[in-house]
This record gives structure tokens, C-alpha cells and sequence, in this order.
């Protein structure tokens, strides 16, 4: 599936829709299909054929969990996609035994005698899969009905690709409302390793795996307490990249029950203070053993640098940042700041302005392609999750606008939503006060530039009259062309390259002297 399909949203935005299929009521106002693929997600489906589509495991590993198991196994059960669900007790002494037991035969059921921790469970379970994927779904949540089928359709379509993920929704346990949404990774693949270097790129009951890459990687480490999410993403972000499926998946659980192997508990929500002190405890050791382990190139040492101040190791980050001698990129100045590390003042140049019109995913892979710069500003669409991203990976003196403001002098001008188009620098003081995307094509129009092949514009965004107006000034044929001219001088009678357009088509429509005339005003 194309991860940049849809348009940005908020976070307040995604809830609506959530908030909307939680109560059974259709989305709110749906002009690119997003609500309506949630609501397919969200919907039950009748079981595809199990021909021919490769069998999925689902791996739910369960402690003391008896009050919300059943809800975990029947979400997993209630798959439209040929599936398997393989529970491991993990010493439960509450009434989980009996859970499992009225299960039957619907589910593959092993027992441990007693508690040894989730790794422990997990390599349990990992050893039993016979799927050639699998998802592990934490005890306390639970799937979308159609979240292996959209997850499995993506990762089986792409060979290269060692998992697939997608959202999540938190739900409050007590009120039984959606309260966040987390998104998945919606960088490039290519730089989905440097992405897991930093932060967990999904959540694991959103990710699905697969199987001969877990069994590359061979099993978890059972001294982890805490933080076998983390070392899971970094090692399998060694093998290849994930893929990513721009819908929720997963219904995660928020609530104050117990956490952590038997005898070492605590309540995340109720002390996060505590959470994270025996959080880092946990993740600490393993995450400077993996960095020390890893043999990597320049870019993902900067990005094992901000991992490591993430997780406040951070005389550990300024040793891996004085591996790499300086000149620093704009990123590589940002972490360097970060870890308050010198950097010597940036080179001059003509700035440039990117604007932010497609899709989730555009702009970090229009960033991507483009080589080192300073002064890069970027106007953005709405306020979206991608740009925290795209901020992480492309800071420098990169800043953003909301909306596009007056400026003056040359600038080179980009859209996220045509990562090939690269007009010669134009002169800003000439942008009209249009929105930001109509108004650099229309000045790029005018004055001669090729229009864009804009692939990632969402569906229902179109363009402005005027931007319109000057597309047909270049494209159409003579006198269409002349009477599109016209319609542009007329809307805006003094600007420059409105005649600087006019001239061109009365050129092309062989009226040289209406052509020189017009270009003489300019």
C-alpha cells in the first residue's frame, strides 16, 4: 500500500475519525478515503480464501491477564485472513489457565510452570509459529478485524521488506474512548534503520514480522525485563526494511494494572516518574551494547547519536559524534547542537522553500533527495505527525512556516508533492498572495518553468483558477493558450510575469508584435 496516500491530519483530527467508528456513527468529512479505509479496517469481514494467501501467527504471550485475555484472543480469531493464535502462559496464578482452556482447540496453547519474563514467553511462542509471519499482540489489546489483511497484503507484496506496521489507536480502559493515535513510521524505506536507531518505529502489536527474518535473528534475550520492543526493532532493522500501512491496526490499552516480570512490578500511568527510571534501567545496557556492536556509516552514526541522548546516554553520543570529522550537514550541526558540540558558522546560499502540499510521507521523501543546505524553510500544509519526523532527520536552519510568508530575493522553490521538479531560482517578491502551493506554481508557470508531475496530491485538492489559468497559457494549444493569458492579465493587472506569460503564448500563436509589446512592460 502507497504509505503517502492520504492527506496529513492532526492528532485531534485522527481521534474524530476514531472517536466516530468507536460509536458505530460514519467519519467525519472524507475527501481522500481515509475514514472510509478506517471504517474497512474497523468493520468485520467475512474470512477470505485461505488459498494461496500465506498463513499469519499471532503470538499473544499472557500474565496474570485473565480479565482482558479473551477480548486479545477473540480480536485475533476475528482476522478476515487465514491465521493461527498461539497463547503462552507465562506461570499465570490467576484464572488464565482456564481461560485458555475454554479456547480449545481455537487456539495452539503452551505453558510455562512458572514466571520467566515476556522474552522467555516470546521465545516460547516464536519456536511454535508455523506462519511465514507473525504479530505479537500484547494480552491487554487487541486487533482491528481487518488489520492482518491490510498488514499481510503489504509486507507479502514487497520481498525486500522484513515487516509491515500501522497505527494505533490508545483506548482508556474505564471509558472505552479513544484518548491518542499513534503513527507508525512514515519515513522512506531507506531510511527506516536510521528511524529504529532513534525510536521504536511502531508498536509491536501493529507490526507484523517476517518469519524468516525472526528466525535470522534468533532469540530474545531473556535478561530484559523492560525494553525487548526496542532491541527487536534494532536488530531486525539490521536485516532490511519495513514497509508501512497508513491505517490503524491496533487497539492499545491504557490503564494502571501491574507491569513487568513477577517480583519487579509497577504501574506506568499512575508513577511515570518511576516508569521511566526502571525504564532506562532496563534499556540502557542493551541499547550501548547494540551501538557498540554495530558497524555503521556516517548517517546512521548521527542517528544512533540522538538514540542515544533519547535514552540519556549521553557521554556516549559525543563519543560516536567525534567519530565524524566536521563539516557537519544542517542534520548533522542539529544533533551536534543537541549534544552541545561546537559547530562552525553555515555557508551563505540561496535559500530554499519547500512547500508541503501531499501527502503524509511527501515531504520526507522530497527532504531525503535533496543534498545538504542551510537556509531551507518549509511551508507546511497543516500541523501533521510527518513533520516532527522530517524535523528529527532535516533540521539545520530548517524552519517552518504556517502560512507562506512575504519575502524578497531569489529562492529556489520545491513541492513535496513532485520530488523531481527543481525550477531555476525565482524571485520570491513575485509570489502572489495565493495558498502556498498555487503560489509558486503560478509564478514558476509564468515565468517558463515545466509544470510539476504532482503523483502524491491527495485526492480532492485542486488547484487554484489562476494556477489553472497559467497551466493552460503553457500547455494549451494557441488560441486557448491566449485566452487563458488573457484571463491572467486580467485577474492581475501589473504583475510582471503575467505579461512575461502573455508574450509566450501570442509567440507560440505567431503574433510577434503583441509578443514584443507585452514583454517590452516588463
Amino acid at each position: 500500500m502507497d504509505s503517502h496516500r492520504y492527506q496529513p491530519r492532526t492528532v485531534q483530527e485522527r481521534l474524530s475519525i476514531a472517536t466516530a467508528l468507536f460509536e458505530g456513527r460514519p467519519p467525519p468529512t472524507d475527501t481522500d478515503g481515509f475514514g472510509a479505509a478506517c471504517a474497512d479496517v474497523f468493520a468485520s469481514c467475512e474470512r477470505e480464501p485461505a488459498e494461496g494467501r500465506p498463513l499469519v501467527s499471532i503470538l499473544i504471550c499472557t500474565f496474570n491477564r485473565a480479565g482482558w485475555l479473551t477480548e486479545a484472543i477473540d480480536s485475533a480469531l476475528a482476522q478476515d485472513w487465514p491465521v493461527e493464535v498461539v497463547v503462552v502462559d507465562d506461570g499465570s496464578t490467576d484464572d488464565t489457565p482456564a481461560v485458555v482452556a475454554r479456547q480449545g482447540d481455537r487456539v495452539r496453547a503452551f505453558r510455562h510452570t512458572k514466571n520467566t519474563g515476556k522474552p522467555g514467553a516470546l521465545n516460547t511462542g516464536v519456536a511454535a509459529l508455523r506462519g511465514e509471519a507473525f504479530l505479537i499482540l500484547d494480552d491487554d489489546d487487541r486487533l482491528l478485524p481487518g488489520a492482518v489483511r491490510r498488514l499481510a497484503r503489504a509486507l507479502f507484496a514487497d520481498e525486500a521488506a522484513v515487516a509491515a506496521h500501522g497505527d494505533t489507536i490508545v483506548f482508556d480502559d474505564e471509558s472505552g474512548l479513544p484518548v491518542d493515535w499513534r503513527t507508525a513510521c512514515r519515513l522512506p524505506p531507506g531510511m527506516w534503520r536510521q528511524a529504529t536507531l532513534t525510536t521504536i518505529p511502531a508498536m509491536p502489536g501493529a507490526t507484523l514480522i517476517r518469519t524468516a527474518a525472526q528466525r535470522e535473528l534468533g532469540p530474545f534475550d531473556p535478561g530484559l525485563v523492560r525494553g525487548q520492543d526496542m532491541d527487536h526493532f534494532l536488530r531486525l532493522s539490521a536485516l532490511g526494511h519495513g514497509t508501512t500501512v497508513p491505517l490503524p491496526v491496533q487497539l492499545y490499552r491504557r490503564h494502571d494494572a501491574l507491569r513487568g516480570r513477577e517480583g519487579a512490578q509497577w504501574k506506568k500511568h499512575r508513577d511515570p516518574t518511576e516508569h521511566r527510571r526502571r525504564f532506562l534501567a532496563c534499556v540502557q545496557p542493551v541499547f550501548r551494547q547494540r551501538w557498540k556492536d554495530s558497524v555503521h556509516d556516517r548517517a546512521e552514526g548521527f542517528a544512533w547519536a540522538v538514540g542515544l541522548q533519547e535514552r540519556e546516554l549521553h557521554a556516549e553520543a559525543a563519543v560516536e559524534l567525534a567519530k565524524w570529522p566536521l563539516p557537519a550537514t544542517p542534520r548533522e550541526r542539529w544533533v551536534r547542537a543537541r549534544a552541545r558540540l561546537p559547530n562552525p558558522p553555515p555557508a551563505a546560499g540561496i535559500p530554499t522553500l519547500v512547500i508541503d502540499d501531499g501527502a503524509e510521507g511527501a515531504l520526507a521523501a522530497l527532504l531525503a533527495s535533496l543534498p545538504p543546505m542551510e537556509a531551507l524553510t518549509v511551508v507546511a500544509a497543516s500541523a501533521h505527525d510527518g513533520l516532527a519526523a522530517c524535523q528529527l532527520f532535516w533540521p539545520g536552519d530548517y524552519r517552518v512556516e504556517r502560512p507562506l510568508t512575504r519575502r524578497t530575493g531569489l529562492v529556489h522553490m520545491r513541492l513535496a508533492s513532485s520530488p523531481e521538479w527543481a525550477p531555476p531560482p525565482l524571485d520570491a517578491s513575485l509570489l502572489l498572495p495565493l495558498p502556498p502551493a498555487d503560489a509558486v506554481l503560478t509564478l514558476a508557470l509564468a515565468l517558463g518553468a515545466p509544470p510539476p508531475q504532482r503523483s502524491r496530491v491527495p485526492e480532492g485538492v485542486t488547484a487554484h483558477p489562476l494556477t489553472r489559468q497559467c497551466l493552460l497559457a503553457s500547455i494549451a494549444p494557441p488560441l486557448q493558450a491566449i485566452g487563458a493569458a488573457a484571463n491572467v492579465l486580467q485577474a492581475t493587472p501589473g504583475w510582471p510575469p503575467g505579461r512575461l506569460l502573455a508574450a509566450r503564448a501570442c509567440r507560440a500563436a505567431g503574433l510577434t508584435q503583441e509578443a514584443e509589446a507585452l514583454a517590452a512592460q516588463t
